[in-house]
Formats: C-alpha cells, structure tokens, sequence
C-alpha cells in the first residue's frame, strides 16, 4: 500500500467491515435519523459535515479531535445525547423504501438528491481530482 502511495494502517484484531465502512455507516445512521425525523433536510447534514467536521477530520481524526476538544466536555456531551442518537441495529427505513423504489442515487438519476444530467459525473470527476491531489500531497510530505 506505501508503495503505490497509499497510507496503510495496522489494524489490532479482524472486525467486520473495514474500519472506515464502519465509522461511515454509523455517522450514515445517525444522517439518515436526523433526516428522517426532520431535525434537517439531506442538504443541510451534507453542508454541515462538508464545512465543519469533514474539514476538520481531514487534518485530525475524530479520536485526535476529542483529545484537543477535552475529554470531559465530550463526556459530558455524551451524558445527554448519546440517549438521543440513532441505535436501530437494522436497515434504515427510509433508505429501504429508497431502495425498494428502484431510488439508487447517481446509478438511477435519483436518490436524496436529483442525479440527471451531467451534474453527478461532474462532482465525481472533480471529488476524484481532489482527492488524487490530496494523495500527492501526502505523498510528497512523506518525502520530505
């Protein structure tokens, strides 16, 4: 994986999933609750990962940024909300009925958003763009 510029990580123990399927599913499930209960709209969780905790993970990871935070207050933030999260063990229902009426998302032209057009092929081309100029980027960090 280093060798073509990736960034392997050591895992402890075998777990089901990898482990970033893991971590996005559970930040999924608590999107698709927010949704669903109508505390936001698809578009609003998008913008808010996009411009607070995406951008922020990026540069720290989320056990990294509780350290800087202060485990207390994120102990005591949990106290409260951790009772008011998204805990269903089964499949989302809203994403089952998206699913069941053939609402696939960029695949259908059709999902939490509208995907006809050009539109889904351009952000993907520019996702990959920048995500190939962050493995650059990180590769060339290692060199130095």
């Amino acid at each position: 994986m280093n060798k073509i510029g990736k960034h392997a990580v050591p895992l402890k123990k075998e777990a089901l999933g990898f482990v970033g399927n893991r971590i996005q599913l559970a930040v999924l499930r608590e999107a698709f609750h927010i949704v669903d209960e109508g505390i936001a709209s698809p578009e609003a969780v998008d913008d808010i990962i996009k411009y607070s905790l995406g951008r922020r993970w990026n540069l720290v990871g989320p056990i990294a940024s509780a350290d800087l935070g202060g485990l207390d207050v994120f102990k005591n933030i949990s106290s409260y909300l951790y009772a008011d999260l998204a805990n269903a063990t089964g499949t989302d229902p809203t994403l089952e009925k998206m699913v069941d009426n053939g609402k696939l998302g960029l695949k259908s032209g059709q999902g939490f958003y509208d995907w006809q057009g050009d539109t889904g092929k351009r952000i993907v081309a520019d996702r990959d763009a920048a995500l190939l100029d962050q493995l650059k980027h990180d590769h060339n960090a290692k060199k130095d």
